[in-house]
């Protein structure tokens, strides 16, 4: 068990969707942060304990030094594309690479600098093709979805290398694997996932409602304010390199999300379903029983709260009537 309050804690990934729920929470929490951001994103919060550096973690050094005083770590940094991004044979050598290589470092340079405990972001996409809600046992079973393949076995390889790290140091790993992530400070933009896409297209009001896919494609969507608690709740109740899914246990299809996202615009359209479009896994059900069970945690966030939440912050921060 490890006691978070008062800590000094490196956020990388500071301005992405996790990052900033993070970097919120831990102030509140009364840690000390030092929060990362490297390129476009900003983070846009002034706090007596928050430092802000812009680094490229491409450099092991810099890793290093950004570790300097630093309790624990919460790596969040990761080149992201949506199911068009993620499906452009373009962008299958970067989504490994620019994923892997910050990772690495950041779990290594943790390992080398001694801190006292790293939390690390998994994914369901590491998950074999199964219509079945998946258990943390599952995750190197068969091969990911054949969309997945290499951020899926990219994933799986970091977790290997945390295994190996728990083993070999006193550094205590703390593990989550989400589904999609969804929220405030997401990426309205061509590189976001099926949530911000649809909120965006909503804020349009289209005649006709294009959905990529067949609409009945099934997800669990996650807030991300219960991806921050959960990870933070793993951390300090439970087990070094055991991972964790966080999810809500509950799904949706594509088509019911688009209808809970265009009636947060008082806009009630023709849905016109595209299966030429790219779309992901079919089916994405995640077991969330270990969690449950283990730690005593459930995410509190539904998918109707969470758009509704979303849309209200989209249309106050980015949408121009």
């Amino acid at each position: 068990m490890i006691n978070l309050d008062k800590k000094s804690v490196l956020i990388t990934g500071a301005a992405g969707i996790v990052g900033q729920a993070a970097v919120r929470e831990c102030l509140r929490r009364g840690m000390s942060v030092r929060a990362v951001i490297f390129k476009s994103r900003t983070l846009d919060l002034e706090h007596e304990n928050l430092e802000i550096v812009r680094v490229d973690l491409e450099n092991y050094d810099n890793c290093l030094e950004i570790l300097k005083d630093i309790d624990v770590c919460l790596h969040f940094a990761a080149f992201i594309k949506g199911a068009k991004g993620q499906s452009d044979a373009a962008n299958f050598s970067s989504l490994v690479r620019k994923n892997l290589t910050p990772s690495i470092n950041m779990l290594s340079a943790a390992v080398e600098k001694n801190i006292e405990a790293v939390g690390f972001i998994g994914s369901s996409t590491m998950y074999p093709d199964t219509s079945d809600a998946v258990t943390e046992d599952q995750a190197f079973d068969g091969q990911p979805h054949v969309v997945y393949r290499g951020v899926g076995n990219m994933k799986r390889y970091c977790e290997k290398v945390i295994q190996y790290y728990g083993d070999i140091s006193k550094v205590k790993f703390g593990v989550i694997r989400t589904t999609a992530v969804y929220g405030p400070f997401d990426a309205f933009n061509e590189n976001g996932h099926v949530i911000p896409q649809l909120i965006m297209r909503a804020a349009k009001r289209p005649e006709v409602f294009d959905v990529w896919g067949d609409g009945k494609q099934i997800r669990d969507f996650v807030f991300v304010q219960d991806v921050v608690e959960g990870l933070l709740h793993v951390l300090a109740e439970g087990k070094s390199c055991r991972p964790y899914n966080i999810a809500t246990g509950n799904d949706v299809t594509v088509a019911d999300l688009a209808k809970l996202v265009t009636r947060e615009f008082d806009y009630f359209p023709e849905l016109n379903f595209d299966p030429s479009k790219p779309s992901m896994i079919p089916i994405r059900r995640v077991s969330v029983k270990r969690i449950s069970e283990e730690l005593d945690w459930a995410a509190k966030t539904d998918i109707e709260t969470g758009i509704r939440k979303t849309c209200k912050w989209f249309k106050e921060n980015i949408f121009e009537d």
